[in-house]
């Protein structure tokens, strides 16, 4: 355990070296994979918890998906976003594949986890420093993912893998669109005229 939060430390102070080390060591992907979900269950139940104890406004209701849904909705939009984080980074010169990258999303996502775990008990406290913190946490966190993706691909820029990062929001944006409409939106509990 002592040596998850050094380095867990060492992700936040030094994400690119925190990246080289899990790309340098081979792990099985019976434990990529068992992270992933891991990561998928504890994110669905810290998502659960939050809608429980501050409930959106009815006009944005329609954004609280049931777990299950959610689950499935979050395990499918990570699967996308590392497949597509590896294509586009390949298509501006890198070098990931897409099981190295999820190993580190996998990684990045159980941080997140340990900091939304924090930001939930400074949230109980006082709801305005928890939300302050979570922007802050949030950036943070954006700017560990893009050293990520530039051990990953190689890259020697943190721009490009803005790049990256960018491109892959936008086309797995547009996936889940392209599904929504094809399965209907009152599937999955969105309005009508959405």
């Amino acid at each position: 355990m002592r040596f998850l939060w050094s380095f867990l430390i060492l992700t936040l102070r030094q994400p690119g070296v925190a990246a080289r080390t899990i790309l340098l060591r081979q792990w099985p992907p019976e434990a990529v994979w068992t992270g992933f979900f891991l990561g998928i269950i504890l994110g669905t139940f810290f998502n659960t918890l939050l809608n429980y104890w501050y409930p959106l406004v009815d006009e944005l209701a329609f954004l609280n998906l049931a777990s299950g849904t959610y689950l499935g909705v979050s395990a499918l939009m990570s699967l996308g976003f590392a497949s597509t984080l590896a294509i586009a980074g390949r298509w501006l010169g890198g070098i990931g594949r897409f099981m190295p990258v999820l190993t580190l999303l996998v990684w990045l996502q159980l941080v997140h986890m340990v900091v939304q775990a924090i930001l939930i008990m400074v949230m109980l406290l006082s709801p305005a420093l928890g939300s302050l913190l979570g922007l802050v946490a949030n950036v943070f966190l954006f700017f560990v993912l893009l050293n990520f993706i530039n051990e990953a691909h190689g890259f020697a820029s943190l721009w490009r893998s803005l790049a990256v990062v960018v491109m892959a929001a936008i086309l797995v944006f547009f996936a889940f669109i392209f599904v929504v409409g094809l399965i209907g939106p009152d599937t999955i509990g969105l309005p009508e005229n959405v």
